[in-house]
């Protein structure tokens, strides 16, 4: 044996989750994922209740004796979620999972867990960035009905990843009448999906639309959650009307680079798709040509590229993808 694989798992009741430790029998022993070094009578638990942020932060810094690092203790509010959850450590070949389900459904006999969000990390790294969920804004939905609404939730985000501020200040504050009234959508709601290894991944689920999301480092929110304040981005087009299609990719050309884009399309079985990289106004007439019948709406935006909501084929799924030109 030359190394040692630790596991852990929610278990099917809070008060049973599992350690399981595995032997390696090839390849150079490597760091440990997680270690034991409680002390006579003592206990970690792995999994626990978390009804509001003091009860978050403590559980959080009891699993210090796992960790190489200490979680520091950081406090919070007592008042409750609108949720209640329930907290898990999960171990992985390649780093380190905290869970944060619903409590209903970690009660629950049988069954997956309700995911809310869930933060991976390496072990040296997971004390530091817990301190990423310690806000009642990262651990629970908010209801957003316009841009104003969705601005309040990433300037709180904001505050909670960039604690010293943003270099040239915040575009989440200060939003004009106009801009701030732009809808997001009736019974749209945004979450933390999760965090892995300093890279979020937002969330916005809506009721007539796809969910909209958005990818990036923690660090740099305003970088490529910025555009999700544009009103283009939670409009759609239809295909079967080409100029106001074309000029619906411009808007979201600007939102998210500030000026034209490549686009290209891929996926699909045996589809015949546009070669190499298109320009608005020839995607534009693909999706007219291709699609006459389908809305078009945004999927996934990053700091340097845009998605389309997948467009369905008889065959599969056709991904259109814009990159700054």
């Amino acid at each position: 044996m030359t190394a040692l694989y630790v596991s852990t798992t929610r278990g099917l009741a809070l008060s049973s989750p599992t350690v399981e430790i595995m032997p390696v029998p090839v390849g150079p022993p490597g760091p440990p994922l997680l270690r034991a070094q409680a002390e006579p009578g003592g206990s970690v638990r792995l999994g626990a209740p978390v009804r509001n942020c003091v009860e978050l932060d403590a559980w959080l810094a009891q699993l210090s004796a796992l960790l190489p690092q200490p979680v520091p203790a950081r406090g919070g509010s007592d008042e409750p979620f609108a949720r209640p959850l329930a907290g898990g450590l999960l171990g992985r070949p390649d780093g380190i999972r905290v869970c944060l389900d619903t409590l209903e459904s970690r009660l629950r006999p049988n069954g997956n867990p309700t995911s809310v969000v869930s933060l991976v990390a390496t072990a040296e790294r997971l004390a530091g960035d817990t301190a990423l969920l310690r806000d009642p804004r990262v651990v629970e939905e908010t209801a957003v009905a316009h841009v104003h609404e969705l601005a309040e939730v990433l300037a709180a985000l904001e505050r909670v990843w960039s604690p010293g501020g943003v270099p040239g200040g915040s575009p989440f504050t200060g939003l004009g009448i106009w801009a701030g009234s732009a809808v997001v959508g009736p019974g749209s709601r945004v979450r933390v999906v999760r965090i892995e290894y300093g890279r979020a991944r937002l969330s916005i689920a809506r009721k007539r639309l796809p969910e909209l999301r958005a990818e990036g480092p923690v660090g740099e929110l305003a970088r490529w959650a910025g555009s999700l304040l544009d009103p283009a981005m939670h409009a759609t087009a239809y295909a079967g009307r080409r100029r106001a299609l074309v000029m619906w990719l411009e808007r979201l050309e600007r939102a998210v680079f500030g000026g034209p884009a490549r686009w290209s399309v891929s996926g699909g079985r045996d589809e015949e798709v546009p070669p190499g990289w298109q320009d608005t106004s020839g995607l534009g007439q693909w999706l007219h040509s291709r699609f006459p019948g389908q809305r078009v709406s945004a999927g996934l935006v990053t700091a340097d590229s845009l998605r389309l909501d997948d467009l369905l084929t008889a065959t599969g799924r056709l991904t259109v993808t814009a990159h700054r030109a």
